[in-house]
């Protein structure tokens, strides 16, 4: 008898059926999700990913028209930001909070648009604004990207745990034993599970 070959990584990733949902497909996550030609896809991806293509073509506009310097598209990725955190912890209706991430993926190309101006404000002579500007707008990015996540990811698997399948090798949203095997030893490690 042939021994069964591991998936190689790639092989895995397309193996998850939930993968370009970035959520279990079943009934709890329903309006995490579009379907798009018969496919379930992230919502809140989708949306962001419309934001960006949105940036790409209203930031340099602004750019142009607007003459804007790195003080102006800082302040405006602040009021672009700012939808964000509200719509995580005032949980408004849905519509909302779709709004909010395209919002972020308009700030998400505002934040480079601000360390482009920046960096050629500091080409031209150094200006301490400038260089405070790079330094907030990065970490702003890095810290709010990683704290968000995080805090999605719990709330997510929150509702796995606490659901009765949460320890079959199969369930409704999670159609692998791989994907529960991953789900288990997310929890074991204390990873997005972990309410610490």
């Amino acid at each position: 008898m042939e021994e069964s070959k591991k998936p190689k990584r790639k092989e895995r990733w397309l193996l998850y059926p939930y993968r370009l949902a970035h959520h279990p497909l079943c009934s709890e996550f329903k309006d995490h999700v579009y379907i798009i030609r018969g496919m379930e896809v992230c919502r809140g991806c989708v949306n962001m990913y419309s934001g960006v293509l949105l940036g790409l073509i209203l930031i340099p506009i602004f750019d142009i028209v607007l003459h804007m310097n790195f003080w102006i598209a800082f302040g405006l990725n602040w009021g672009l930001y700012l939808c964000t955190p509200l719509s995580v912890f005032l949980h408004p209706p849905r519509i909302v909070k779709d709004f909010s991430r395209m919002l972020l993926g308009v700030a998400i190309v505002n934040t480079f648009n601000i360390l482009i101006l920046s960096f050629i404000e500091l080409v031209n002579g150094f200006n301490w604004g400038a260089l405070s500007v790079i330094i907030i707008t990065a970490g702003l990015y890095y810290f709010s990207r990683k704290y968000f996540t995080k805090l999605r990811d719990r709330r997510n698997e929150k509702v796995c745990r606490n659901c009765d399948q949460f320890y079959d090798v199969r369930c409704e949203g999670m159609r692998s034993s791989t994907d529960r095997a991953t789900a288990l030893s997310s929890l074991e490690k204390g990873d997005a599970f972990s309410e610490k």
